[in-house]
Order: structure tokens, then sequence, then C-alpha cells
């Protein structure tokens, strides 16, 4: 039985998906975080944006700027900001690719363009 659960799961791992930005760098929405493009190894697209999240808070620094209060979050999760797709065949990236990684940067950091 617990073979066909690690199968379950590994097949489950398997899917591909490319986080991408869906606002403008000059949204004011970005509220000054990075911007990235992913491509992140999950069951879904939701577990994928949650990876990324994990992953933006394990990797990158998050910088305090006045006396706003921080909300930890890098955006990955947020719809208004990142749109999670499967992957496309033609960008050329496969599993193996990732050995032991749940995430791959395709482009980033971009500073977002917003004006306060």
């Amino acid at each position: 039985m617990d073979d066909a659960v690690q199968r379950s799961e590994d097949t489950l791992q398997s899917q591909l998906w490319l986080i991408e930005p869906s606002a403008a760098p000059d949204d004011s929405y970005w509220q000054g975080r990075q911007i990235w493009q992913l491509v992140v190894a999950a069951p879904s697209a939701a577990f994928a944006r949650l990876e990324a999240e994990r992953w933006a808070l394990r990797h990158l620094r998050l910088v305090h700027i006045g006396n706003e209060s921080q909300t930890m979050t890098a955006g990955f999760a947020d719809e208004k900001l990142y749109f999670a797709r499967p992957l496309p065949e033609d960008v050329g990236l496969n599993r193996g690719e990732f050995a032991d990684k749940k995430v791959m940067v395709l482009a980033g950091p971009m500073q977002s363009k917003a004006r306060a």
C-alpha cells in the first residue's frame, strides 16, 4: 500500500506550472515587490502558488522601507499579481531538470515600476 501512495505522490508532483505576472510592472498593486517568472513542480496551480510563496520567504530578502507593517508575502498567492497555468510544452523544460528542487527561476527579479 505504501508503494501505491508513493507512486501517486510522484505522479502528482510531476506536473509543472508556470507562474508569471498578470499585473503590469507599473501597477500600484505590486507595492514595491519584486517581479518573478517561475516554474514550479506541484500537484495543482494552488499548490504551485503556495510552493512559490514558501520559496520566496526562504530566498528573498524582504526590505522594510518605512513605518508600514510588513506583509511577509511575495505575492505569488495573489491572483491580481500572478497567473498560474500548466507549463506549455514549447518552454522546453521537463520534470527531470528539477532534480530535488521544486522551483526554477525563469526570469527575475525585476523591480516594479509603480509610483506611490
